[in-house]
Parts: structure tokens; sequence; C-alpha cells
């Protein structure tokens, strides 16, 4: 065995994935069939399935589709590609090609540009079943078709062409691959995949005005107590000197109100100063919850945020001891508005990458404490504050002085009730008031904070408008599959008329993200690739990791064994759901690929794990691969010899199938 570059353990073991880093589903009707919809309906979304990568899923749509009447030159022809598509001749089952010769034979009108693809398929099959192909006149004929029907053919038919004619698809697949690879801004919008549709922009409601209607009702007793006392004092100040107790009165009146006015103002300041302090200097122990869950992820993106996101000029260590209350602060607020309804923690990156940036500017700015100037006291009125005190209690002391000149006893007990009972007043409608600032101060905060936030997700979302569909995915990921293949092919020197079949694995890579749509398989931000080339010498074989990101291959590896090399190859399935890939040499290295990762919540309301599994697998290729490698495995060089011999009797019924006669061999 040869195994250059290192050996084959290293090369190709692909079960040490690190792990998702987060999940995506876009809920979109791309692949969805509800019942009552019509065959064309269901031939469109099995369409989309085999451009998608997961044929199996096609031929199962789009061959309902034809059995419930949708049959036409265009269905029949994406029925013939489904069924070959992603498996060779011998995979193809005797019940599928009945479906297409019946589908065949009930097809009315006209040639048009679909009849003719089919022709030249059937021509091709007919070539390829008496082994007198002539690769001109194939290329004439593919060059005969309309681009959407000659791509189609090139995409689908790889698998169980062979020979000379395998050259000139190749060359055409290869170059077609190259100019796609990174066409449609795939560089600036793929990361957009995998982002989640975000959720809408929240802000935490003020608590509301807190005053009950005891409250008021005890407020409303004392104020008019309260003030009946001080009417009385005045009346009685009245009979005793009425020259001085006007100026008195009005001086007490006055200074009752300064005292108020400014008082209020000053005590609403200290609060409202408190409370901004609290929230943004005031740090204490995290909540064990904190670390699970919602919660704890919204932690980590709060944490890895603020230590990304460093004002200029300013060490890391500074900018986070200093933003720690705040931090905190925003994290519960963000916390507590989305816990509630269960959305996915993933969905508000947006709002805390605008929180932290927010921060940011501020700091850069220099206005992130400029609350601490904007409620500092004046001392204008701390000032009138104490000259109203002093106003109102000369003015009540005279009052006072003169009422006890005429009723001693009444006016003691009048002046202690005005002291009670305003006490008890002015404290209620302290509280009132206060409380009713602070309600309206906290709502313009909030309404500050929601256009600030609403505006941030309207960018985000104009961001992630052009996100790419899933088969824009599909192709990316198929003309990467292709690049590594002609590289594969290149370093070997090659030529695809020398590989008597191939294979391949997507896997997930290292430390991934992955996303999908709604009844789709998973796309993930980076891959493990695996190609067999199996050749008239042996396998050759080369894994590389695939950025899908970046459109970029690294570690890469290659190995080389012969067929009697092939000890087993099997696939598993664990009770956990995770599905793996292993083939075992003879001399007992294996070669494993994690295919699924065990995680939770893989599905979605509506859908079953296993059918998300298996659309993923099959978009993976593990069917044709297990088929190819378990073949080899059980028979070894042999292998080729008798799946030629295999390929005779299908090709004959398949040319037939898609002549629409009755078959000649059963």
């Amino acid at each position: 065995m040869n195994a250059p570059g290192g050996s084959t353990t290293n090369i190709a073991d692909g079960s040490a994935t690190v792990g998702v880093q987060a999940q995506t589903v876009h809920a979109v009707n791309f692949y969805e069939i509800f019942p009552g919809d019509s065959p064309e309906r269901k031939f469109e979304v099995g369409l989309r399935f085999l451009r998608g990568g997961v044929p199996a899923k096609a031929r199962e749509h789009i061959g309902e589709a034809v059995a419930d009447g949708y049959v036409t030159s265009r269905s029949c022809f994406y029925l013939l590609l489904a069924l070959l598509s992603g498996r060779t001749l011998r995979q193809v089952p005797k019940e599928d090609l009945a479906m297409l010769r019946v589908a065949q034979g009930r097809i009315v009108g006209g040639t048009d540009e679909w009849t003719e693809a089919i022709g030249v398929i059937s021509c091709l099959l007919t070539s390829l079943q008496k082994g007198d192909v002539v690769p001109a006149t194939v290329e004439a004929e593919l060059n005969r078709l309309g681009q959407v029907q000659r791509d189609e053919i090139q995409q689908n038919l790889e698998m169980f062409l062979n020979g000379s004619i395998q050259d000139d698809l190749w060359a055409r697949a290869f170059e077609s691959a190259r100019k796609d690879r990174c066409d449609q801004r795939r560089l600036d919008r793929i990361w957009k995949f995998f982002q989640p549709s975000p959720a809408g922009a929240r802000v935490r409601r003020p608590n509301p005005e807190a005053a009950t209607i005891g409250d008021w009702g005890r407020l409303i007793g004392a104020s008019a107590l309260s003030l009946a006392a001080v009417c009385f004092v005045g009346v009685l100040a009245w009979q005793h000197a009425w020259l001085s107790t006007l100026p008195a009165l009005l001086l007490f009146g006055v200074g009752c109100y300064v005292c108020w006015r400014n008082g209020v103002e000053w005590r609403f300041l200290v609060e409202r100063r408190r409370d901004k302090d609290r929230d943004y200097l005031a740090v204490g122990p995290k909540p064990a919850a904190a670390q699970r869950g919602f919660a704890g992820k919204i932690d980590r993106q709060f944490d890895h945020y603020f230590a990304r996101y460093v004002p200029r000029n300013t060490e890391r260590a500074q900018w986070l001891a200093h933003t720690a209350g705040i931090r905190r602060t925003l994290r519960d607020e963000v916390v507590d508005i989305y816990r509630e309804s269960r959305t996915d923690a993933e969905k508000v990156a947006w709002l805390v990458r605008y929180l932290v940036s927010d921060v940011r500017q501020r700091w850069e700015r220099g206005t992130l404490w400029d609350y601490r100037d904007r409620l500092r006291v004046a001392p204008s009125t701390k000032g009138l504050f104490v000259l109203g005190v002093a106003a109102s209690t000369a003015g009540g002391a005279t009052m006072i002085w003169a009422a006890l000149q005429v009723q001693p006893f009444h006016a003691v007990v009048a002046a202690v009730i005005v002291a009670a009972a305003g006490r008890v007043a002015a404290l209620g409608w302290l509280r009132i008031v206060l409380e009713h600032r602070r309600f309206a101060a906290e709502q313009e905060d909030a309404r500050r904070s929601l256009a600030g936030r609403e505006a941030a997700f309207e960018r985000w979302t104009a961001k992630l408008a052009d996100r790419p569909s899933d088969l824009e995915m599909a192709h990316w990921l198929d003309c990467d599959r292709k690049a590594l293949m002609e590289e594969a092919m290149g370093h070997y020197k090659l030529k695809p008329s020398d590989v008597v079949a191939h294979a391949f694995i997507e896997a997930p890579g290292k430390s991934y993200k992955r996303a999908r749509v709604s009844k789709g398989p998973w796309r993930y931000t980076r891959y493990s690739l695996l190609i067999f080339l199996l050749t008239a010498d042996g396998v050759r074989q080369m894994t590389a990791d695939l950025d899908f990101v970046e459109a970029s291959f690294h570690d890469k590896g290659r190995i080389n064994y012969r067929y009697d090399a092939i000890a087993a190859v099997h696939a598993t399935e664990a009770d956990d759901g995770g599905r793996s890939f292993e083939l075992t040499l003879v001399n007992g290295e294996p070669i494993k690929v994690k295919m699924i990762e065990a995680l939770q919540a893989v599905a979605e309301p509506g859908e079953d794990e296993r059918s998300v599994s298996r659309v993923t697998l099959d978009a993976a290729g593990l069917g044709n691969t297990l088929h190819v490698l378990e073949g080899v495995a059980a028979e070894g060089k042999e292998w080729i010899g008798h799946e030629r011999k295999r390929e005779e009797d299908g090709l004959a019924a398949l040319a037939d199938a898609v002549q629409g006669i009755s078959p000649r061999y059963e």
C-alpha cells in the first residue's frame, strides 16, 4: 500500500469533529409539500430537490407527480434524470423503469426541447449499450440542446458514463465548475445563509406607576386635613392681626411652592442618577442560571463581543473592567425580554452586536458617562430649595404665633395636624410625582432605545436580504467537489476515462456552523471532503477540509490502496442520532468519517429527525459511496468486470424505458 503524506488514520480520520457552534433552520416553503397540493406543485418541489443535490427526494416527488397525471415532456425528462442522478445503473430498480416507460407512452404533442433532450439521452444509452460511443458525436448532440438541458444532463449523468466519453464531459464539467465556483458574489453572500432570520427589536418596558386606590385615598384625606388645618390657623391669625397675617400667608404659600418644586427636582435627579449608577456600575456575581440555556448563550455573546469590540486607544482590560456593570445590565435586559418567547439566542445576536457597538461608540465619543453631568443637581436648585424651606417656615411660624394669641389650645392642635397631615401628604405627593416622572423618563429612554434598535434591525435585515438560496448553496458545493476531483486527477495524472468509478462523501468539518431550509439538507460552513477514484490498479483517495464560506481547501491528504486491501465498509447509526461511515483496511487501520453529529433539536416542529438525516445523507453522497465501496470490499478487483457485466442488462432496460417500449429483459 502506498500512502504518501502520512498514515491512513491521520489523513482520513474525520471523527475528531469539534462540534456545532450554531444551527439555523430557515422557515421557507421551498421544499414543503402540503396536503392538497397539485401534481405540478409536487413536481416543482421535486425539481428543487434534484437541483439541491437530494436525488432520493426528487425521485419521490417527481415520480408522485407523474403518477398523479402531471405527464409532460419536461416532467419525463426530469424524471429520467432523477432516476439516474447520484447512482449507477445497478441501483436503478425495475419499478422505476416501469414508471418511466408508462410516462413516456403517455406524452402527447409534438417535439420540443425536452423531447429532444430525452432523445439525446436515449441515443447515448443505446451507444453505451452497443459499445460504439463516438465522443465527437455525443459532444455534437449535447451542443444541439439548449443550455438548460445540456447542463442538467451533464450534472446528473456523471455516475454511470464511462470510457472516452468521460474525458469530454468531465472537461466541460471542470471548466464550468471553475467559472461558477465563486459566481453570484459567493464570497460576499454565502455567510448569510448561516445567519438566522433575526428576532424583531424589543426593549424592556418601564414598570408602571406604583399608586393604588388606597394610596390615593390616604393622600387625598391627608391633603384635605392639612389644608383645613392651615386655613383654620390662618383664620385665627387673621382675627388677631390681619395686617401681618397677609404677608405671612403669602410668604408661607410661595415658600411651600418653591420648596416643593425644587425639592422634587432635587430628589428626582438624585434617584435617577442612583438608578443609572446601579445600571452602569454595580456588578455582582453571575447567577448560576447564567451559565445554562438561553441566558448562558446570551451571556457568552456579550462576553465575546465586548472582548472583540474594544474602543480605539483603549486597553482591553480597562474597557472590560469599566463596562462590567453596563454589560451585565444589557445582558439581563436581553434575557428578560426574549426568554419567554423561546427565541433562539442566535436570532438576537444582531441586537447584542448593536448594543455593544453603541456602548463602544459612546465610549469613543466620551459620552458614556454623560448622564452623571446631565443628572447632577444644580446649585440654584439647592439654593432655591433652602430659601423655600426658610420662607415657608418663617411664614408658618408667624401665622401660628398670631393664632396662639386668639385660641392657644386650638392653635396648637391645628399646628400639630398641619405638621402630621402635611408630612403624610407631602411624602405621598412626592412619591406619586416621582413615580410619574420616573415612568415618563423611562418611557422616553425606551422610545429612543427602540428607535435605535429598530434602525439596527432594519439594517441587519437589509444586509441579509440577498441570502443565497439552497440551490445556490448546492451548486457551489458541487463546484467545490469538482474542483477537488480535478485536482486529484491532476495529481495522479489520470484522465476521466481512466477512472472506472468514483464516489465522494461530504461530511461536516471541524468547529462548524450549520443551516438548512425547512425539509432540506444541512449545509455546513466547513466540510471534510473525501473523493474515491477507482482505477484498474486500485483506489486513489484524496481528502481535504473545505472552508465553504471562503471557498478554500486546507489540510489535504492522499492515500492509495489496492482493492484487496479493503477489509470492510459500513455505515453506523447510533441511538443518539449520530451517523458515521467507516472503511477498514486489512492492516486494521480505519478511515472514519462522522456524517451527522448527535445533536439535539435537529428537526423543526412537523419534521421527523430521521427524515432530516436521510435528506442530509443523500445530499452527502453516502448511498452511492456505500454501493461502490461495499462492492469492492466484497469482490475485490473483480468488481470492475462484474459491475460492467451487470450494467449491460441495465443499459438495455433503461434504453427501452426511455424510448417508451416494452422491456427486452425481465
